[in-house]
């Protein structure tokens, strides 16, 4: 019988599925041999231990995200609501992932800076520029306090607050008008 070889890729989808369905605290050696349908032995052997594992399956959920994100563009009136929308989505979805990858340490944001650079997607800067008429500095700072203000209501989603997405959209328009009329005082 030939020797059946664990792909690193199948074993970060197995962690994956373990932190989307149970959460990081149900993350092992175990957990992942069992979901990738191996023994324990070749995630030690491609990953060295669990904690390079971890850090590696944070840049695998954050490329999840991403195509997650990708499908969802156009949810809202234009891609910048629909990139609030899919944040506010995946807090309401998929809490654990949404736990493990922006209410945990494994973001290792220093400053705001890191923060916009980690979150921000394609296209939605240059959104804003036309929705608020605003030249790109503007528009860059509008896009991160609308990051730090669309992710307060999502943590508050994956904790389980039950806001109503009229509500949360209606939320995110005012913030928006709030933030350009202090961009243009």
């Amino acid at each position: 019988m030939p020797e059946q070889r664990v792909t690193r890729e199948a074993v970060l989808d197995a962690a994956l599925a373990v932190v989307r369905e149970q959460g990081e605290a149900a993350l092992s050696a175990r957990s992942v041999a069992q979901r990738a349908g191996c023994s324990v032995q070749p995630i030690y052997s491609l990953f060295g231990d669990m904690g390079e594992l971890v850090r590696q399956l944070y840049g695998h959920a954050r490329a999840w995200v991403a195509a997650y994100n990708r499908e969802h563009e156009h949810d809202g009136c234009n891609a910048f609501e629909s990139n609030g929308l899919a944040h506010l989505r995946l807090a309401r979805e998929e809490r654990p992932l949404f736990h493990f990858l922006y209410l945990s340490p494994h973001m290792e944001a220093t400053g705001f800076k890191e923060v916009y650079e980690s979150v921000a997607v394609d296209g939605v800067q240059a959104c804003i520029e036309e929705l608020g008429n605003l030249s790109p500095e503007a528009a860059r700072e509008l896009y991160l306090d609308m990051i730090v203000y669309v992710h307060g209501m999502a943590a508050m989603l994956a904790t389980g607050a039950q806001l109503s997405d009229e509500e949360l959209r209606e939320r995110m328009d005012r913030a928006f008008r709030g933030f350009v009329a202090l961009v243009r005082a």
